[in-house]
């Protein structure tokens, strides 16, 4: 098996780590008061599948605000912060990828973060944008028929 750049395995591979990654990266931002939200594939995929896609390289969660903070906190709980950008940044734990944005908004209308509809998995709650059909359209279009893409092969 070939792996990303950064050394990642897709989530849907290694469900109990992506969820380990998921739980520990909740509590860190909740912890340090940050609101923290899923988004793009992870959130399409918890909707839509009830957990991770396949062929999805990463796990996607964006904040409002705490970037510096967080980015610390994870650092020191042992996430390997593998390039910041203006936009985002990139952390591997478990030799998974977790895709932090800061800037969620970058592309996407800020309408769908004044508030936040709910997902559960796992037996966790998390934040998903609102109203979530609707952010899902915007994003993927018909978002409830999957689309399987080839996985990233280096």
């Amino acid at each position: 098996m070939k792996f990303h750049p950064y050394g990642n395995t897709d989530p849907f591979k290694m469900p109990e780590f992506a969820d380990e990654l998921l739980n520990e990266y909740w509590e860190i931002a909740e912890n340090l008061g940050i609101k923290t939200f899923l988004m793009y594939g992870t959130c399409l995929g918890f909707i839509r599948d009830s957990g991770y896609i396949e062929g999805d390289n990463d796990i996607d969660v964006g904040i409002l605000g705490g970037g510096k903070k967080l980015t610390t906190g994870l650092i020191e709980n042992g996430f390997i912060c593998k390039g910041i950008w203006t936009v985002n940044a990139h952390f591997v734990k478990y030799n998974i990828l977790l895709d932090v944005f800061f800037t969620p908004t970058y592309n996407i209308s800020s309408d769908f973060f004044e508030s936040f509809d709910k997902v559960k998995h796992n037996g966790r709650i998390y934040n998903v944008p609102h109203p979530i059909e609707k952010y899902l359209e915007n994003r993927y279009g018909d978002w409830r028929t999957p689309n399987l893409r080839e996985v990233w092969e280096g």
